[in-house]
């Protein structure tokens, strides 16, 4: 009889939880309805080189210049935790968020036997086609372009190649030639040892070498360097690990909940495959177009010194790197107030700029 009592008060919870969560869902996304006439509010599939891909295109002004932000991981899609940070954004933006093959939204429908077919260069095709596609739907001759982490390995290289497309490019958790995994694991023994963490030091020597001087790094030992990152700030500055970050689309009002569940196996299993398959090629170091780095002091995903080299190598009409000082690698949900006035007062005031005669 207690067992059967424990079944229901446990089913009734659950059941209040989850009636609870949906509540919150729908708030959350009465709270981001676009209401004003001159704005665009988009969920929608549209083909890139021949798959359905969802895009998410949202605006209180379809005159504001357009934001098209790359996601990371790879197969780590931004759209949706974008209602964390984004909101602000639109007063001043028509922002897209993408999710790229198989990645978020399209991996319920998608083709999984494509996973091993799918790199960054292709993934860079795909963006050519959107931004194009943006381009003409929007009625903008050029956009800004933000890449974030791995997109942001994308986007550095997209950024070389189509300037007459772009007002300029913006570099969040920037990646930068080199051995950035050499760069994050030194560090991490540096902070390891002036911290007195017997802990962190014991795991991190035990996977020495790292990274592997033959290439290849095994799962376990990138996932042991990742763990102590976020525990030393690199990851979200003030957390240790990466939880809160991973529970925000459990909120998202731009996802079912269908897909947030399937965002356990659709991340880490494309990303293996991906990142095996190596990079872009080489990083680029002449633009003819304004580039901008947006980098948390303590990022440990994508190393903050690697990325100031990086820039400093870099040639471009203006360029200008931004450090936020309490942020690692999402300084848009860490720093959120100075990030929007960051992209605001530093980086949109150019398309005024551009339209005041010389």
């Amino acid at each position: 009889m207690r067992r059967i009592l424990l079944l229901f008060f446990w089913l009734l919870g659950h059941s209040l939880f989850a009636q609870q969560s949906d509540k919150s869902i729908e708030i959350l996304r009465d709270l981001q309805t676009i209401h004003t006439p001159e704005g665009i509010e988009l969920l929608e599939q549209i083909e890139l080189n021949g798959t359905k891909q969802w895009v998410s295109i949202r605006g209180k002004d379809r005159s504001n210049p357009v934001l098209l932000v790359l996601h990371g991981g790879p197969a780590s899609p931004l759209m949706p935790i974008s209602w964390a940070y984004q909101t602000p954004w639109e007063d001043y933006f028509t922002v897209v968020n993408w999710d790229q093959q198989l990645a978020g939204k399209n991996w319920l429908e998608g083709d999984s036997s494509r996973v091993d077919r799918i790199n960054i260069r292709g993934l860079i095709q795909d963006a050519y086609l959107l931004v194009d596609s943006l381009r003409a739907r929007l009625n903008q001759d050029k956009i800004f372009l933000m890449g974030y982490s791995y997109g942001a390995g994308m986007g550095i290289r997209m950024a070389a190649r189509i300037p007459q497309k772009l007002h300029a490019y913006i570099g969040v958790g920037q990646m930068a030639p080199g051995n950035p995994e050499l760069v994050i694991y030194q560090r991490l023994l540096q902070l390891a040892s002036e911290a007195g963490n017997e802990e962190a030091l014991e795991e991190l020597e035990a996977i020495a070498p790292y990274p592997n001087p033959e290439g290849g790094n095994p799962i376990r030992k990138i996932l042991t360097v990742r763990k102590w990152a976020r525990y030393f700030n690199g990851g979200w500055y003030g957390k240790e690990n990466f939880d809160l970050l991973f529970q925000l689309p459990e909120l998202s009002p731009l996802y079912t909940a269908e897909e947030i569940s399937s965002l356990d196996i659709s991340s880490p299993w494309i990303s293996r495959k991906m990142l095996a398959q190596g990079g872009g090629g080489e990083f680029p170091l002449n633009f003819e177009i304004p580039i901008f780095f947006m980098m948390g002091r303590h990022d440990l995903h994508t190393p903050y010194q690697g990325a100031a080299d990086y820039f400093q190598q870099l040639s471009a009409p203006q360029k200008e790197m931004f450090t936020f000082e309490n942020s690692g690698h999402v300084p848009f949900l860490e720093e959120p107030g100075r990030f929007l006035v960051t992209l605001v007062n530093h980086i949109r005031v150019m398309v005024e700029d551009e339209k005041t005669p010389k």
